[in-house]
């Protein structure tokens, strides 16, 4: 019975995710995050509230944690969430500059030219 429980568990894209603001833990919707991204080895989630939250795991980790229709690895440092997707544009002719709906984040989200046709086809099926 518990093997199966947590099989289950596996198998099923989270909806919220653990978060650290100061001292304090906070269980944060999934879909309120605008991306993560890590900086100087932390792990920073942003949600639509501009607010910063630290998140106890690696890119990699979150990333097989999420549901990939909604998040998607833009590249080594971010993940980015499709509802806070403004659009793109070609950036040094074979990369992408993600467009994010939310001003004055002060984030560059730059797709690199072997991850750019998989996001323009993430980006098409949404």
């Amino acid at each position: 019975m518990m093997t199966t429980l947590m099989n289950e568990k596996d198998t099923k894209k989270r909806t919220r995710i653990l978060v650290k603001k100061g001292v304090e833990y906070i269980l944060l919707k999934l879909e309120d995050v605008v991306f993560f991204y890590t900086e100087e080895k932390l792990v920073f989630a942003i949600d639509k509230m501009k607010q910063k939250y630290v998140v106890d795991k690696n890119l990699s980790m979150l990333e097989a944690g999420l549901d990939n229709t909604v998040f998607f690895r833009a590249n080594r440092k971010y993940i980015v969430n499709i509802n806070f997707v403004k659009g793109y544009k070609p950036y040094q002719k074979v990369k992408l500059i993600v467009d994010m709906t939310l001003p004055d984040l002060n984030h560059s989200i730059i797709v690199s030219q072997e991850t750019a046709p998989y996001f323009r086809k993430w980006i098409a099926e949404m």
